[in-house]
Formats: structure tokens, sequence, C-alpha cells
């Protein structure tokens, strides 16, 4: 059986029911779900089940359970004989990323997801009471690096490249009031759209930086291992090369861009890509970047299944 290439989503994948056909289908996914409502004193199954998609939309929540998707993807294609090369998450996804490559057991990967979710979710409120309405702003068809030397020549303040989707989507992070100021400004240097989105939130912004000073403490106290399998970092997009690098990385990342274009281009292959967990938005982006091949979603019992046949 050929080696995947495993990418993990983030944030925004969720779903209400999302992974429970997993758990139905193995008694290897139904103990991980009771370890994970252990580690965080919650019934994740029962939130899954009965819980609504605003339920689903808090940050603490939201991570918990997407964390727990993407893993319960894992452990049902490993049980099946599935095997794994190299392993990459967008945002959030990374911490599974450090989970499939051997990074972090699940106890711990856990326990920092849920610190990670409560230490975000009080970050946004305390930037937007701060600095005033935060806002976040899709922007087609111009790259990360243009996008970033167009805001500082034009001198728009609070406002920043944080997500690089790919080479021609990036969305932008800050204050409301800078990106009603840079729309027109965009659109002038040649972005083709600049679309304002429902969420809110300042991750992967400076606005997050009292934010990373405390969640690189709580990581201090959890273990790291170096990684067993290639494991590539989106704040960077390359190699996470030990487990020191892997700590360090993980507290960057919450005040640094996801460069999710670098973690495709860097991948170097365009072979055997899965995305692994709920949703369908990594391989949306894979589809849009270019690149060649294809990713396909590997979420479901079903898609897993079908998957187990071709191989």
């Amino acid at each position: 059986m050929v080696k995947l290439t495993a990418l993990y989503p983030g944030q925004g994948s969720q779903y209400p029911k999302m992974a429970l056909d997993l758990h139905a289908a193995s008694a290897k996914v139904r103990e991980l779900f009771s370890l994970a409502s252990d580690i965080t004193h919650q019934n994740l199954f029962k939130l899954l089940d009965e819980g609504s998609e605003e339920d689903l939309k808090q940050t603490e929540t939201t991570q918990l359970v997407v964390t727990l998707a993407n893993r319960a993807s894992l452990v049902r294609l490993k049980e099946l004989g599935f095997t794994f090369s190299s392993h990459s998450g967008f945002s959030l996804g990374e911490l599974s990323a450090y989970a499939g490559g051997g990074i972090l057991d699940d106890v711990n990967l856990f326990s920092i997801v849920q610190k990670r979710g409560l230490l975000m979710a009080l970050a946004g409120k305390t930037a937007e009471a701060t600095y005033g309405k935060l806002g976040m702003a899709a922007v087609i068809g111009m790259d990360f690096d243009t996008i970033e030397t167009v805001l500082k020549e034009n001198d728009i303040k609070s406002l920043y490249p944080a997500n690089d989707n790919g080479p021609s989507q990036v969305v932008l992070s800050g204050l409301q009031q800078s990106i009603d100021e840079a729309k027109s400004i965009l659109l002038g240097n040649g972005a083709k759209r600049v679309i304002t989105l429902k969420v809110s939130g300042p991750f992967h912004t400076p606005f997050m930086e009292d934010a990373k000073q405390e969640f690189a403490q709580f990581l201090a106290q959890c273990t790291f291992s170096d990684s067993k399998e290639r494991v590539l970092s989106s704040v960077t997009g390359n190699d996470v090369c030990s487990a020191e690098e892997a700590r360090l990385l993980l507290s960057d990342q919450l005040a640094c861009p996801v460069r999710w274009t670098k973690v495709m281009k860097n991948l170097k292959t365009t072979e055997n890509i899965v995305e692994v967990g709920a949703g369908t938005v990594l391989t949306g982006l894979w589809k849009n970047s270019g690149l060649e091949g294809v990713c396909t979603p590997l979420g479901t019992e079903d898609a897993i299944q079908a998957m187990k046949k071709e191989n």
C-alpha cells in the first residue's frame, strides 16, 4: 500500500455529527473519544451528536472537536493499514500533524488544544475591547508578499496578512476600519476581489502576542518528542527538525501568519495527498493552488472505505 501525505484542517471545517460515523465503525476511535473527553472533562461525543452549528463555532469548542475529528480519521486510516510519509496542518491542524508525526501523544495533544482554544478566545475578546471592532477579509488575486508590501507602503495600521491560503488567496485580519481603508487600495493594486468575512478574530497576528507568551509557558510543561515521520510547520513551510523546535513553532504560530502556500510547495510531491479530517477546505485550497495533482478528502467512513478499495 502506498504511503500517504496527510494534511489536517483547522477551524472552519467543523460541522455537527462529524466523525460520529468513524466512532460507530471503530473501537479504536471510540477509545480516542473517551480519552479526549476524560482529558478535557467534556463529553465530546454528546457535543458533536447534539450540538448545533453555533455551539461548535465557539473557539474553545471548535478547536477540540476539529482536532478530535482529525485524529479519529487518522486512527481509522491506520487501523485499516494505511501508512504515512508526511504530515502538515493548517493553523489548528498543525497540532494534529504533530500527533500524526509522533511529536505529541494524545494526552499532551488534547491538553494543549484545550489550553490553546481558551487562550485564543480570551485574546480575541480582549483585543476587541482594547482596540475596537476587528474583522477579517479574503483578498482574491494577490499573493501574500504583494499584499504585505501594499499595506506597508500605504501605511495601513493594525491590519495583517494572517492566512496565506494560496498564490492568489490571502486572508487579512485586524481592525475593521483598516480593512475598510485597505479595500480600495488593494483593488487599485491588482486584487480582483476583497471579501469581508463573517468571522472575526485576530488569530495569527501581533494581537495574539500576550496569548503567545502564556501559551509558551504552558507548552514548557508538556512533553514533545522528535518526529518519527516528516512534519512540515505552517509557520515556516519547512520541516520541523526537533522536539524543541516544534515547541517554539507552536507558540509562535499564534502570532505568526499561516504560510500554507509554502507548505504545499515544499511537500515536494503531488501524489497520494489526502485531507485527514472533516470537510474539504484543504482539498479546495490545493485545487486552487495551481499545483499538479489532487488532494483527496478522507474524513468519513465512506470516503476511507472507498480509498481502501482502490488500494
